[in-house]
């Protein structure tokens, strides 16, 4: 019988224990604390690189035209002005230079070919601060984002082309980007 006892002891004790840690790990998941959809993020893998400023919009209006995109004010503090020749926003992990050429791009009004970034300062990558345009971001299906995928959350990578206009050396930067479509 104390054998009994002392094993009816044991197990209610410990399911107590195992019940609380249940409950504390069903409120922390409530919560959203498990939840990596809600982590909200840009940054760049190489220093000196940085977003001022950046949105996932599924519905920004440029001018007479509505477009979905990454709205990105790009912070530079490499110690030298630079040229961007290109840019890309994509959830594929692959990626080529062709992708990144401004001159051809074909979504939406992107104005950024060429554009100067003097160093210690940030740009809106395209548009101004009162009129932004949008940079297409591709997911992983080869189609951009878009109005229907307002409230989703994306995940993907930067890439950007540039030229450091004191050496005439040209090279690119990746960075992670993530958050809610808005």
């Amino acid at each position: 019988m104390r054998r009994a006892q002392a094993a009816m002891e044991y197990l209610i004790t410990y399911g107590w224990a195992v019940l609380i840690m249940l409950v504390v790990v069903g409120v922390l998941f409530y919560l959203g604390i498990f939840n990596p959809r809600t982590i909200s993020a840009c940054t760049f893998q190489t220093t000196g690189f940085t977003c001022y400023a950046y949105k996932l919009a599924s519905n920004n209006t440029v001018g007479a035209t509505t477009e979905s995109g990454l709205i990105l004010d790009l912070g530079q503090a490499t110690g030298h002005d630079i040229k961007i020749l290109g840019i890309n926003c994509t959830a594929v992990d692959t990626w080529t230079v062709i992708d990144m050429n401004a001159t051809g791009y074909t979504g939406g009004n992107l104005s950024i070919n060429n554009s100067i970034l003097s160093s210690g300062s940030h740009k809106m990558m395209n548009g101004t601060s009162s009129n932004p345009g949008v940079i297409k971001c591709w997911k992983t299906d080869g189609t951009t984002i878009g109005t229907n995928d307002v409230l989703s959350y994306y995940k993907g990578k930067i890439y950007i082309h540039y030229m450091d206009t004191d050496t005439n050396f040209d090279h690119k930067v990746i960075g992670d980007i993530s958050g809610k479509i808005e």
